[in-house]
């Protein structure tokens, strides 16, 4: 090739780009977005929440020594520290299993776990707490999500465990309240386990806990409502109801005057009579299968509790 000639282009190709790594994270539906900017609206707001909170009640406290009123009305801090469980002299034991997370949906869990803390600040007041387990909670699970939301719930008077209730006692010593069980629950007895079931569902899983609990081979038995009441329409108790039941009659309280002490006046509930007809409790329902959560009927002082017992425990 002499100097004249020119060089000929060298043709090139085009550059192929870099292929883009898929997205590890595939789109969120505008559902998912808006539960999601829901929930971090939520955590931001947490915070100022809980300081207005403490503001009124700091206000309230200063109105109450200017006026030479008592400041509270329950025990002290202090006082509660030191009203521990003692696990080796309870006379009962009370299991919730929460091993239904996936039979709810994320609202009737969220319920759920707030009547958990309803239990828990019941029990911590009571002047003879019961040994409280708290089971079947599924690592990563909806039950376990919401609890995460108490800030110190790890720090509760309570037995906490993944694992099944049938694997940490005797079966011997269980027995599943279901309203479906044909036998009373006439008194408590020493060294039992009573199993409240952790399940919102609002009959859409009605009898699952007596059908559990044959399967199991694990005794069953129904609170004796109506034994000892009269109510016209139909009773559907929270989880944490039957708890408070549980908790009154091993006290010494009689089932009946506990019975109308818990059960909401809505209701309408009165004393069985002798001469009143009936008593096989076919129209009244206690829910452990069907515990249907009614924000009502806990009333403002037991909402007040539950707060202040989250503030302690943050």
């Amino acid at each position: 090739m002499s100097a004249e000639e020119p060089v000929p282009a060298t043709a090139t190709e085009p550059s192929t780009p870099d292929p883009v790594p898929p997205s590890e994270n595939p789109p969120m539906s505008k559902r998912q977005l808006k539960k999601q900017l829901k929930m971090q609206k939520w955590e931001e707001t947490k915070k100022l929440k809980r300081a207005k909170e403490r503001e009124k009640m700091r206000a309230r406290k200063l109105e109450a020594i200017k006026a030479g009123l008592p400041t509270r009305t329950g025990p002290s801090r202090k006082e509660l520290k030191r009203n521990k469980v003692d696990y080796s002299r309870a006379d009962i034991s009370v299991v919730v299993d929460l091993s239904f997370d996936e039979m709810m949906i994320d609202k009737d869990v969220a319920k759920c776990v707030k009547q958990l803390l309803r239990i828990y600040t019941m029990n911590r007041r009571s002047e003879r707490p019961i040994p409280l387990h708290f089971t079947g909670i599924r690592e990563g699970g909806a039950v376990e999500r919401h609890l995460k939301r108490n800030d110190g719930y790890q720090h509760w008077d309570v037995q906490f465990s993944a694992g099944a209730f049938v694997d940490l006692f005797d079966r011997e010593r269980l027995v599943y309240l279901t309203s479906e069980s044909d036998n009373v629950l006439d008194v408590l007895e020493k060294d039992k386990v009573y199993v409240i079931g952790g399940l919102v569902d609002h009959n859409q899983h009605k009898g699952h806990c007596h059908t559990l609990a044959d399967r199991l081979g694990i005794r069953h038995a129904r609170l004796p409502l109506s034994e000892h009441v009269v109510i016209k329409t139909r009773t559907i108790l929270t989880i944490n109801q039957v708890f408070e039941i549980l908790m009154k009659v091993q006290l010494g309280k009689k089932w009946q005057e506990t019975l109308l002490e818990v059960l909401p006046m809505r209701k309408g509930a009165k004393a069985r009579e002798p001469s009143d007809e009936g008593g096989t409790g076919s129209d009244q329902e206690s829910p452990m299968d069907e515990a249907k959560s009614d924000d009502a009927e806990s009333g403002v002082v037991e909402e007040k509790n539950c707060k202040d017992e989250e503030e302690k425990n943050s």
